[in-house]
């Protein structure tokens, strides 16, 4: 089963504070992504002709051009400072997400309602099976589908 986003959001569940926070943050980060990209854009800047940058920090190095390289350099600091803390702070001492139990073939096989043992071996082992139940909602047979054959997705479905 495929998500069909990665992110599970649901902006009309949530309150105004929490909509206006998200948006904040969102407005942040992309800021943040934009300052990162600051070099590309003054190289373009450079190349048509803009030199901004070369006339107001390497041609003229006063205090005022100094002091806003420290300030540049302190926020990306305290921006990846702080991220590293948040993440550190949030999963530092959690346990690692585990994979699942181990079910055992006998459970499988009750859930199902299967004792045959070849129809338990094709749902433990098959990779497309057609799964037919009955108006009660009871396995009656278990039908391995080649890959050439399988059914189509619902995407699929609504464009044929």
């Amino acid at each position: 089963m495929r998500a069909e986003r990665p992110i599970i959001a649901r902006p009309e569940k949530q309150s105004w504070q929490q909509r206006i926070t998200s948006r904040t943050l969102s407005g942040m980060a992309w800021g943040i992504w934009l300052i990162l990209w600051m070099p590309v854009i003054s190289t373009f800047l450079w190349v048509f002709g803009a030199r901004v940058t070369y006339v107001h920090i390497i041609r003229a190095p006063d205090e005022t051009s100094l002091l806003l390289i420290f300030l540049i350099m302190f926020l990306c600091n305290m921006v990846v400072s702080s991220w590293s803390s948040y993440n550190y702070i949030r999963f530092a001492k959690k346990a690692r997400r585990r994979g699942a139990a181990v079910v055992s073939h006998e459970k499988v096989g009750a859930i199902f309602g299967v004792t045959d043992p070849e129809t338990l071996s094709l749902l433990l082992h098959g990779r497309i099976l057609g799964l037919n139940f009955n108006e009660s909602g009871v396995l009656i047979r278990v039908d391995p589908v080649e890959v050439d054959e399988a059914p189509a997705t619902e995407a699929e479905s609504v464009t044929a």
